[in-house]
């Protein structure tokens, strides 16, 4: 998709990530409106873990997407953003104590991972008899036996949920069942290579062997996310729910059994773009190299893209270069971002606009050399709001202490210096 026009409207300072709005409300609607097609009783459990930008998160909350978390952490930053409790659903291996008990009084729905999970819940339902607990278990099953070449892991196996391999799935629902804890639902996501529709098919499966061997009368699936998302490329939202339903649709009633779905990346990769400028130009033995204000560590942080990125360039140079390439401004030789092959001789100031980055970039922005980069939004009017400052200095220390003189020893100190609080609600942020 060409949108290099984009680039003649008011621009934002650099480095900064920008959200497309329309664009991110068009998979968002796209998404909702498959699932209200193929399964009316479902809910759109939006990813945290993906990208948890406070507006984005009230956004998705906005559109009556429900909190999908993995953690305590997750879990409160959903409340302090207006999520109820009965709209979280709680997963992971990783849930306190406390947390668990929490999330199951109040109401919201979890999924154990992890054999303590199990152990604090039938603590839980002994201690108030009279209370109706209902869970979910994820089930650890083989994508690769079932879906060739799609596992991430190749022949290793999956470190999550309850293997009805083993014996300990049936385990856990012996164990809950006998403390009158009830299996509600159970959980069969697994990541996989291409996202293609026969690993959907393949969890489906899954469920509806589980559910029909185990004889279950199960109140949601959680099929999770995963969703390959794009603009006009397959498959579709639309084929990923059909795929699901038609596998299922014999095994559950579908209007009492709630399908859980859990979109990240397939929502938000696409409307994030990451805007940088050019800050430096070396040409070293033939080869030109030009230093931007961005970093790999932006838009790849695990440092695992091998494609060259969909960009646009800014620039009044008419000369053509065979290749140039782009880097960063750490002090790694290795954060270049890719090579460009037969475009304009890029110059000082000039403008990159990086597309497609909003999938876990911003939940796994380093704070390596510089902190965390301004984030805007473009709404339909191409006006820009910002809606997460850069970080600097202050941002940094909250939350730290430190001694109040510079001289004065490690050991000896007695009073502990607190930054002032610098937040500020950024409703009142101008528009740029």
């Amino acid at each position: 998709m060409d949108r290099s026009h984009l680039l003649d409207e008011k621009q934002p300072p650099t480095p900064a990530f920008v959200i497309d709005e329309p664009l991110l409300e068009k998979f968002t609607d796209r998404f909702l409106t498959a699932k209200h097609t193929h399964w009316p009783y479902s809910i759109l459990g939006y990813s945290f873990k993906t990208n948890s930008l406070p507006w984005l998160v009230a956004f998705m909350r906005d559109r009556g997407a429900w909190a999908e978390v993995v953690s305590d952490a997750e879990y409160e930053l959903a409340l302090t953003l207006g999520y109820s409790p009965d709209r979280i659903v709680l997963n992971g291996p990783y849930k306190s104590r406390e947390r668990l008990r929490t999330a199951l009084l109040g109401g919201s729905i979890v999924n154990l991972d992890a054999k303590r999970d199990v152990a604090w819940t039938i603590e839980l339902a002994r201690e108030l008899p009279d209370r109706d607990f209902g869970v979910g278990l994820r089930i650890n099953w083989d994508l690769e036996t079932r879906a060739p070449g799609e596992s991430t892991f190749g022949e290793q196996k999956s470190r999550f949920g309850f293997s009805p391999e083993n014996g300990e799935l049936d385990q856990a629902i012996s164990e809950l069942k006998a403390a009158g804890v009830r299996i509600a639902g159970i959980h069969v996501h697994r990541n996989s290579r291409t996202q293609s529709l026969k690993v959907y098919q393949a969890a489906a499966t899954v469920a509806a062997e589980i559910i029909t061997s185990r004889n279950l009368d199960l109140d949601w699936i959680d099929i999770g996310g995963g969703f390959f998302g794009s603009e006009h490329g397959s498959p579709t939202f639309d084929d990923y729910f059909q795929v699901i339903s038609e596998t299922l649709e014999g095994v559950v009633d579908m209007e009492r059994t709630c399908l859980i779905t859990e979109p990240g990346g397939a929502l938000v990769a696409v409307p994030f773009e990451f805007h940088a400028s050019v800050v430096d130009i070396k040409e070293i033995e033939g080869q030109r190299l030009v230093v931007t204000d961005a970093s790999r560590t932006n838009i790849d942080p695990l440092l695992r893209k091998d494609k060259p990125y969909e960009i646009s360039l800014k620039t009044q140079s008419t000369e053509r270069l065979a290749q140039q390439v782009l880097c960063g401004f750490t002090l790694v030789e290795g954060d270049r971002m890719m090579t460009l092959q037969d475009t304009p001789a890029l110059q000082l100031d000039d403008r990159i606009v990086f597309y497609k980055v909003g999938a876990y970039t911003l939940s796994l922005q380093p704070l390596f050399i510089e902190y965390l980069p301004a984030v805007y939004v473009r709404n339909e009017d191409q006006q820009l709001q910002l809606v997460r400052r850069k970080w600097g200095a202050l941002e940094y220390v909250q939350g730290s202490y430190w001694p109040q003189s510079p001289a004065e020893p490690m050991e000896d100190a007695v009073t502990l210096k607190r930054p002032v609080n610098t937040a500020r609600k950024l409703g009142a942020e101008p528009a740029i």
